[in-house]
């Protein structure tokens, strides 16, 4: 065993025959070990004491297959190219992902405030499953990107994601948007007729953005849609069977819109299967600077500009802002900086009009913001919690400078030092990171 231990450390091993009797230990106990360690190594079982209990055990710990050592060599043959076809198959969808994601240009989702990361491991989990999702937050805060992100974290991300913008569309219109139409069904028609989006997203996920913007019956076929996995074309007289995943973004109170009867209470319930609040920007005031950067560079390449600096008080203006247009304002505001920025720097002169540099001071002492989060539970010390996230918190705001932090906290940096040792086990390598 010591032999094969040190052959999987040195190199990628796809595919284990495990025998079930190995001395000092059993199979079971190394397959254990092995799928803890290597998780995506396939592994055969062999034994000459099969029995059905063994079997289960070993599958349900994940054991690709379980043959007896009687059988012929040509089932243990068939087994372990069956279990190659399946890495050669898993190797290719991922291969394909990673090019659907380079085709797309998916955009990287920049955060690093712990509200985000929340966010985005709700949407991991989510994504894999063909569940109704419901995205709120606040206009500009990037539900539609997340939306991407789910689609692309799914098992459809193969195919195109279909998008629709309620909003975006005259009521009148919409209908023959999602549903299309049969030829000659209406004066103006095409005459070969019109594939909706719901019919083209067939397979694959439609996003219906500002979704209470529809009108109440386009809610009712919606659900319909929802409920049925079929619609009718607008002149048509045969269903049309569908396999769609649904995501649906809404910047309004859909509760509120339904005690004024506007919105549809079964509809609501439909949709919102599964739900993911995006927090406002200066609720995760920890990504602004962060995406600040990112946009920096992103306009630096459309621009040509060689933007490397950003002055102090532009952070200073940022953290303050309240941001009520969330990422579509900073994104706009640095879009302008640096498309007037005549040097190597982003100033605010250039971010700003000249009424709104009269109205700011931008000597003003930036306030951290810190959001406590806490769910009591048997046996939490409630006030390491607290002290552990204050410290997590002053470490990303300023961006891992541990003397900057503790000044922040208003601690020694000694102590800080004390404070982070304790709490290892809850900070990432890099927030261990110094000066």
């Amino acid at each position: 065993m010591d032999d094969a231990r040190t052959i999987l450390t040195e190199k990628e091993i796809d595919l284990v025959i495990l025998d079930y009797e190995l001395g000092e230990t059993d199979g079971i106990t190394v397959l254990k070990e092995l799928k803890s360690e290597y998780p995506h190594v396939l592994v055969i079982m062999l034994t000459a004491y099969a029995t059905i209990h063994l079997a289960v055990e070993a599958m349900k710990l994940g054991a690709f297959d379980f043959i007896q050592k009687e059988e012929s060599t040509d089932i243990t043959r068939y087994a372990v190219q069956r279990g190659l076809d399946h890495l050669r198959l898993r190797k290719e969808v991922e291969d394909l992902r990673i090019k659907c994601k380079e085709e797309n240009s998916l955009p990287d989702i920049i955060s690093v405030s712990s509200e985000m990361q929340d966010v985005l491991q709700l949407a991991k989990e989510f994504g894999p499953t063909d569940t109704t999702i419901l995205i709120g937050g606040e206009t500009g805060t990037g539900k539609n990107l997340l939306a991407k992100y789910i689609h692309f974290n799914s098992l459809r991300f193969n195919d195109i994601l279909v998008t629709l913008n309620c909003a975006a569309i005259p009521g009148e219109l919409i209908e023959s948007e999602l549903f299309g139409y049969e030829r000659g069904s209406f004066t103006g028609a095409r005459k070969e007729g019109k594939r909706g989006l719901i019919e083209q997203a067939n397979k694959s996920t439609l996003v219906l953005d500002e979704v209470s913007e529809l009108n109440f019956d386009l809610q009712t076929k919606l659900l319909h849609v929802l409920e049925n996995r079929e619609f009718y074309r607008i002149g048509g007289i045969k269903p049309v069977k569908i396999d769609v995943r649904f995501i649906a973004c809404s910047n309004a109170n859909l509760p509120e819109m339904i005690k004024a009867g506007r919105f549809r209470s079964d509809l609501y319930y439909r949709l919102n299967v599964a739900n993911i609040q995006i927090p406002g920007l200066r609720d995760r005031r920890m990504d602004i600077l962060p995406l600040t950067k990112y946009f920096v560079d992103k306009y630096n390449q459309t621009f040509k500009k060689t933007i490397s600096r950003i002055d102090k008080e532009v952070e200073t203006f940022m953290l303050s802002s309240r941001w009520h247009g969330n990422i579509r304002e900073l994104r706009n505001y640095v879009e302008r900086g640096i498309l007037l920025a005549k040097n190597d720097r982003l100033e605010l002169k250039n971010m700003l009009s000249n009424n709104q540099l009269d109205q700011l001071d931008v000597n003003e002492e930036v306030e951290p913001t810190f959001v406590i989060k806490l769910n009591p539970k048997p046996d939490l010390n409630l006030l390491h919690e607290v002290q552990n996230k204050l410290v997590g918190q002053a470490l990303e705001i300023t961006e891992q400078n541990r003397s900057s932090a503790a000044r922040m906290l208003g601690v020694p940096r000694t102590s800080l030092n004390h404070y982070i040792k304790r709490a290892q086990s809850g900070y990432s390598s890099t927030q261990q990171a110094g000066d």
